[in-house]
């Protein structure tokens, strides 16, 4: 028995050496895990506001029908319209005209739904359609700077240059789509209406090509596919490619910089309804 005891008694004697190096050992492991949390936030605390959600419905409610529309487009014109009898023809022709119909109709319940947001359009619109020399200058650069980084592009603001074309191309003929779209569909015989129409989207498919090159291929510019996904983009990729967009709404109104800080992660990216309304009346207001 008194073995027994000097045997226990040494044993929790040991226990209570080891215990505060267990501590330390949690203590340490702690630390090292809420630093690394810290570091990941740091990390991924580099996003910002691109497009408001009210901007991102907008865009898929006029690029989702119109890609459907080009595409049904191409098939009955290059495969159809030689040989008419070919089978399923009137199942393109139908997507053809529901997505037409869509085309119409979405882009109204977008703006319906986000009515608040009409300054916003009309300031993108602004932005758009007001050019400078820069404006011209970076498309005379673009061609150099894509393979060579010795060109550097003029600084912009919200579009680019390319994107300028783009957005006033879609104002220009988005009526005319319209218009000769339902002349066709209602008449007989409408050549002049197909002529026009024709004639619209082969303007459109540089534009198109472009467009969709520098959002899913080129590895410079795709990085701003998320903000017309979640509205966030990376900050220093969207202060290089958008530097006066970048400099008046992030550097230079106190205000909305300290709303940004801390910047939000992607996780709350996915659903940045708060951060993202404080963010728009800064930005509106700095605009204004």
């Amino acid at each position: 028995m008194d073995y027994l005891r000097k045997t226990n008694i040494k044993t929790r004697r040991h226990n209570r050496i080891l215990q505060p190096q267990n501590l330390s050992v949690r203590k340490g492991t702690q630390t090292t895990a809420a630093n690394t949390t810290d570091s990941k936030s740091r990390s991924q605390s580099s996003k910002i506001l691109r497009f408001r959600k009210s901007e991102r419905h907008l865009h898929w409610a006029i690029a989702i029908p119109f890609m459907i529309c080009y595409a049904t487009a191409l098939i009955l014109v290059f495969f159809y319209n030689p040989n008419p009898l070919r089978p399923y023809r009137e199942i393109f022709s139908v997507v053809h005209r529901i997505s037409a119909v869509c085309l119409v109709v979405l882009p109204i319940l977008a703006i319906l739904k986000s009515r608040k947001d009409l300054r916003m359009y009309f300031y993108n619109i602004k932005q758009a359609w007001v050019w400078t020399f820069e404006d011209i200058k970076w498309l005379g650069v673009m061609g150099l700077a894509a393979i060579s980084k010795r060109f550097k592009l003029p600084d912009q603001g919200k579009f680019n240059a390319a994107e300028k074309i783009n957005f006033m191309m879609l104002m220009s003929t988005y009526p005319l789509y319209i218009i000769t779209g339902m002349f066709i569909w209602l008449t007989e015989g409408a050549l002049l209406s197909w002529l026009i129409h024709f004639g619209m989207a082969l303007i459109a498919t540089p534009l198109l090509a472009g467009h969709k090159f520098m959002a899913l291929v080129n590895p410079e510019t795709r990085i701003g596919l998320s903000g017309m996904i979640t509205g966030f983009v990376d900050r220093q990729w969207a202060k290089h490619h958008y530097t006066n967009w970048y400099r008046d709404h992030y550097e230079e109104s106190p205000a909305l910089a300290s709303t940004q800080k801390p910047d939000v992660t992607p996780e709350q990216a996915v659903a940045p309804v708060a951060i993202e309304e404080n963010v728009n009346a800064l930005q509106l207001d700095n605009d204004a």
